[in-house]
């Protein structure tokens, strides 16, 4: 489900230019400053992007990582895509010791290569190559050339910086450029502004970034895009695939991509008389959408085909009509033509689908910014956003690889950015119900129930249409008690607007309670033992919780006969900017009803605030970790 990117960037990063003397890379000229939380350290990330016209470019790029340690030898990697429009022409490296000697050297012939993809049609290569070090720490020089052919839509993605845990020297990027070619670019924490100086066939840009210091990854923080160099290029005037274009702005983007859509929604007469007939009783435009919706879900199968111009063009609507597949961007054209052929309008929308990223750059528009495609349909009283690749995604909801994501209405003129609906955090609910029969000795035996609503849902889609086995262990693993024994797992889908599942089950352990004496230990709360623990340490990163959500637990235990309560925790409200938490655990006839609620708000906080989040994370485990002691009657124990 993506657009095709053809960035030399891609799956990794890049490299190439001209070795420096391998001396320089001694480990002891690494600035202590940049040693600090790095499994790998960038010596140098060099590209020299020479582009002579449209349809000829030359590519070179150095980098040098010296890997700190074994977690490093992984964050130095090689990998180089390949395909019609790009040939790896040139490839050496050469591994250094820590004093600046040259271990080993290695030549195009020491790469390996591969084909495969889960694409239907492809044309790529992949040539990759993992370095072996004897020993850390070790430093490991790339270089590399690609001939690029045929076309360029956007110049190569500089991404120096490239993985948590990796500090950055020194980086360079030179684009030479004839004297008349315009180009697009944006920057992110770095300067967007190069150094410009004469070429030798027109002008050079220049961009340099130094001493960037490793991030390490803390939870609830923003992606590492937000801490890292980054900078997009584009030629404003373009050749690809036989196909010009001319880009400044996204509504110029949008009237290309909408070029690429013409004469693509002619469906034949037959198609046509059956979208006709299946529709002509539907009382409401909603209704006949749905039902072209389920239609396209019954039919048709989702296949990835990125060849050329089609990584952006789709195959014809007849064509998807005739054959029963297609990628995202054929099958969301083929129900456009399909409502189209009932008098409803719709719009073809690019998207990014991705849970950390949702907003385009407003100011700079890009392929690279964009992987899939949807449909929107405007209706009278609401507007539909409908994912056309996954017939399992309910009728009418947003899933959360693009709710709240900003999209590229595509049209003729007129073409704009659009944000989707997003969903509010009450929304997001998980909640366990559980009635449990203790015994005696410490055994249970119980019914449960486990419901998935909206976004939650969304993240437990693999596991609703999976094997029944699986679904047990889910469950088992939700339960934070030893030898379970489950029952079997009923499933139970509502797939609205706002869709949830309930999964019933019952299971059975011989240690639902710890017996000493003539007391009785139970957890409060088996299915919540403890959140992840988050370490108290200086932050420095804002906090970023990207989903909200709501936990309910409502559990009631059958206290055994001859057992009375000794003791039960006390009531617990905890209120932040975070969200709140409670817990309530009391007597209720023969046994204990225990309710608890967490609620997580989604948004940015402050980092001066992780102190108060730690805090209110340690509250919320020790409540989940309560016991509650149950202890024999005084006239039981002169019975026994």
């Amino acid at each position: 489900m993506k657009i095709k990117i053809l960035l030399p960037f891609l799956f990794a990063f890049l490299f190439c230019g001209v070795y420096a003397n391998p001396e320089d890379y001694r480990l002891s000229k690494v600035p202590v400053s940049l040693m600090k939380d790095a499994n790998a350290v960038v010596r140098l990330s060099a590209v020299n992007f020479e582009y002579k016209n449209e349809k000829s470019v030359v590519e070179k790029r150095t980098e040098v990582i010296t890997m700190m340690n074994k977690a490093g030898k992984e964050l130095a990697e090689f990998y180089c895509h390949t395909d019609q429009f790009r040939s790896l022409k040139s490839f050496s490296a050469q591994l250094i010791d820590i004093n600046g000697k040259v271990l080993r050297k290695y030549k195009m012939s020491d790469l390996e290569m591969t084909e495969y993809s889960p694409e239907l049609a492809h044309d790529g290569r992949m040539y990759y190559f993992t370095p072996e070090p004897p020993s850390f720490p070790v430093t490991i020089a790339y270089e590399y050339e690609v001939t690029w052919k045929n076309g360029i839509l956007v110049f190569p993605y500089f991404y120096p910086q490239h993985d948590y845990y990796v500090s950055l020297e020194k980086a360079e990027y030179i684009l030479s450029l004839p004297e008349k070619v315009e180009f697009r670019k944006k920057a992110v924490n770095m300067e967007v502004d190069p150094e410009t100086n004469p070429g030798k066939n027109g002008k050079e840009y220049t961009w340099k970034v130094e001493s960037c210091g490793a991030i390490e990854k803390m939870p609830f923080t923003p992606p590492l895009s937000a801490f890292v160099p980054r900078l997009y290029l584009a030629p404003v005037n373009f050749f690809y695939d036989k196909v010009e274009g001319t880009i400044t702005d996204w509504e110029t983007m949008s009237s290309w991509q909408h070029q690429l859509l013409k004469d693509r929604d002619i469906l034949p007469e037959s198609a046509r008389n059956k979208i006709i007939q299946m529709t002509e009783k539907a009382q409401t435009t909603r209704e006949k959408v749905k039902i072209l919706y389920d239609y396209l879900g019954e039919t048709t199968r989702y296949v990835s085909i990125q060849l050329g111009i089609g990584g952006y063009q789709p195959m014809p609507a007849a064509e998807v009509y005739k054959t029963g597949f297609g990628d995202c961007k054929a099958l969301t054209n083929y129900l456009k033509a399909m409502l189209a052929v009932i008098g409803i309008e719709s719009d073809y929308l690019p998207i990014e689908m991705s849970r950390y990223r949702k907003e385009l750059f407003a100011d700079y528009p890009g392929f690279n910014q964009i992987n899939h495609v949807i449909l929107q349909v405007p209706l009278e009283k609401d507007t539909l956003w409908l994912e056309c690749t996954n017939p399992r995604v309910p009728f009418g909801f947003i899933h959360s690889g693009i709710a709240g994501h900003d999209g590229m209405l595509v049209a003729e003129k007129g073409g704009r950015l659009c944000r989707l609906r997003d969903y509010p955090d009450s929304l997001n609910i998980e909640k366990n119900k559980a009635e449990i029969i203790l015994q005696a000795d410490g055994k249970a035996m119980a019914t449960s129930s486990k419901e998935y609503h909206v976004k939650i849902y969304d993240y437990k889609r693999s596991l609703l249409s999976g094997r029944p086995s699986e679904q047990t262990d889910a469950m088992r693993k939700n339960i934070r008690l030893p030898n379970v024994k489950m029952g079997e797992v009923k499933v139970r889908e509502d797939k609205s607007a706002l869709p949830a599942a309930i999964l019933e089950y019952s299971w059975e352990t011989p240690l639902y309670g710890s017996k000493t004496g003539t007391r009785l230990f139970i957890l409060v709360n088996p299915f919540q033992a403890e959140l992840f623990t988050l370490k108290k340490t200086e932050r420095t990163q804002k906090i970023v919780i990207n989903t909200g959500f709501k936990d309910t637990d409502s559990l009631y235990v059958v206290i055994p006969e001859g057992f009375e309560i000794e003791s039960i925790p006390k009531p617990v409200s905890l209120q932040t900017a975070f969200g709140l938490f409670e817990s309530n655990v009391q007597e209720e006839n023969e046994g204990i009803r225990i309710h608890q609620t967490l609620y997580i708000r989604s948004g940015e906080y402050p980092a001066e605030d992780y102190s108060l989040l730690t805090d209110f994370w340690d509250k919320i485990n020790s409540s989940y970790q309560d016991k509650i002691i149950l202890r024999k009657k005084k006239e039981q124990e002169e019975i026994d």
